[in-house]
C-alpha cells in the first residue's frame, strides 16, 4: 500500500465505529489527527491509545448539528493547528423504524447530523483549502443511498442528499485541486446496529478496520487521480434487518 505523506486529518464522529477505525488508520500512518464528536471522554480515551502508538492527536469537541459548534471547532483548528489536508465527514445517526413510526424529532436529528453536518463542516474549511490549492473531503455516505432498505427511509434520504450535495460540490471545485470522495459502505459491524442484529449478522458484515484501510488507500492516490466514489459491500451481500 502507498504511504500518505504526513498530513492533517479532521475526522468527525470519531469516537466509535468507522470514525474510530479511521482515527487509528491515519494516526498510525504518520498523519496528525483531529478527533471530533460529542463524547469527549471517548475521544480522550481514543486519543491516548493512538498517542501510545506514536500518533499525534488533538481532541476538539464538535456537535455537527449546530453551526456555532462547528464554526468554533473550525476556528480552533485553523488558528492553532492548521488547515486540514483531509476532512472526513463521518458523523452519522439513524433509527431503524418504518416511515409512519418515525417521529419528526428523529427526522430532524438524522437530517441535521447526516446532511446538515457535512454541509457545515465542509463549508467551514473549504475556502482555506481552495486558497491553499489542495484538499480532500471524504464523505462516509452509505449503500443505503444506492438501494432500498426497509425501516431506513429517512436515513436513506439523508445519505442520498449528502451524495448529491457533494457531487455538486465536486463539479464546482475540481478545477481548484480539491478532491471530493463519496464512500458507500454496505453493512459494517459497528454500534449503529442493535446488539441483537450484530449477534445474528455480524459474521456477514465488514469490519470498521477493513473499511478504514480502503478509505486510507483512496487518500493515497496521486494528485492527478480523483477517486470519486468508493463502494464497499460484504462479500456475502448486505443485510436488511
Amino acid at each position: 500500500m502507498a504511504v500518505l505523506p504526513r498530513r492533517l486529518v479532521w475526522i468527525t464522529g470519531a469516537s466509535s465505529g468507522i470514525g474510530q477505525a479511521l482515527a487509528f488508520e491515519y494516526g498510525t500512518h504518520a498523519c496528525d489527527v483531529i478527533l471530533s464528536g460529542r463524547n469527549e471522554s471517548s475521544l480522550s480515551s481514543l486519543s491516548n491509545k493512538i498517542s501510545a502508538r506514536g500518533g499525534i492527536v488533538s481532541v476538539i469537541a464538535c456537535d455537527v448539528r449546530h453551526e456555532s459548534s462547528v464554526n468554533a471547532a473550525a476556528r480552533k483548528i485553523l488558528d492553532t493547528i492548521g488547515i486540514p489536508d483531509i476532512l472526513v465527514n463521518n458523523a452519522g445517526v439513524t433509527v431503524f423504524k418504518r416511515f409512519a413510526e418515525t417521529t419528526t424529532e428523529e427526522f430532524d436529528d438524522i437530517i441535521a447530523t447526516n446532511l446538515r453536518g457535512p454541509f457545515l463542516t465542509t463549508k467551514a474549511i473549504l475556502n482555506r483549502m481552495i486558497e491553499r490549492g489542495s484538499g480532500i473531503v471524504m464523505n462516509i455516505v452509505s449503500f443505503a443511498a444506492k438501494t432500498t432498505y426497509t425501516e431506513s427511509s429517512v436515513y436513506a434520504a439523508s445519505k442520498s442528499g449528502l451524495a448529491a450535495m457533494m457531487e455538486g460540490l465536486r463539479a464546482e471545485v475540481r478545477d481548484k485541486e480539491i478532491k471530493i470522495v463519496n464512500v458507500f459502505p454496505g453493512a459494517v459491524l459497528t454500534p449503529i446496529w442493535h446488539p441483537k442484529v450484530q449477534s445474528k449478522y455480524g459474521h456477514r458484515m465488514m469490519t470498521a478496520a477493513e473499511v478504514a484501510a480502503m478509505i486510507y488507500s483512496v487518500s493515497c492516490q496521486p494528485p492527478s487521480v480523483m477517486v470519486e466514489e468508493l463502494v464497499l459491500r460484504p462479500q456475502s451481500g448486505d443485510i436488511n434487518a
